[in-house]
């Protein structure tokens, strides 16, 4: 029966740095990032707006948190079932308001194309970002599940255990005394032209005492 491994060479197989590991810190930093940017236009995009300061916070929470929300919760529901399409729109809609609120913010500030195309970015790299750590974190999860079955597997006891084959004859002889073993020793041994002659004497016991050849 296999040994499981101890628990420190199991976390430090988990902790080795590997492409996927590095790709999904960098997706995170990402999508944490344009969320930072995203918050701060409609932020002061609300207060320009004539929204109180100590409200304005709940705007970009509630249009970018519906994005990442929605996100997260097409890959909860089946492709193609009620649920996934209402999360889709869902993300779909609250995305064009993020890019329109930004878009509309940099025109406000006097922004000329490029900054435009920066802040109309922030949100589609958000939406992006947070896809692609989804899809990360699915491929992280299913060879570690893998992992897991095959060493239940190997570790698992067989219940049907073979018992062990004796020869039928063992278990059909009667159990025989000295005298009998002493008969049966002194049967004649079945002779040829190139066979010896043997002979063997038993005590009363059926101990062998000699053997001639």
């Amino acid at each position: 029966m296999p040994r499981r491994p101890p628990i420190w060479t199991r976390w430090r197989s988990i902790l080795r740095p590997r492409p996927l590991y590095l790709s999904l810190i960098v997706s995170g930093v990402v999508a944490l990032k344009a969320f930072e940017m995203s918050f701060a236009a409609l932020h002061h995009l609300a207060v320009r707006n004539l929204v109180e300061a100590e409200l304005a916070s709940n705007v970009p929470i509630a249009i970018d948190g519906l994005v990442v929300g929605s996100i997260v919760a097409t890959a909860s529901f089946p492709k193609r079932s009620v649920g996934w399409w209402y999360a889709t729109g869902l993300f779909v809609i609250s995305t064009l308001v993020s890019v329109a609120g930004n878009i509309e913010y940099a025109r406000e500030i006097g922004g000329g194309p490029v900054s435009l195309i920066i802040y109309a970015g922030m949100p589609l790299t958000l939406l992006f970002a947070v896809h692609l750590t989804l899809i990360l974190l699915g491929r992280n999860t299913v060879p570690r599940a893998a992992s897991i079955d095959v060493a239940d597997d190997q570790l698992s006891v067989p219940e049907d255990v073979a018992e062990p084959v004796t020869s039928p004859q063992l278990n059909t002889l009667p159990p025989a005394n000295g005298h009998e073993i002493a008969k049966q020793a002194a049967a004649p041994f079945p002779t040829g032209a190139n066979s010896p002659m043997r002979f063997n004497t038993f005590d009363a016991e059926g101990r062998k005492l000699v053997n001639h050849r």
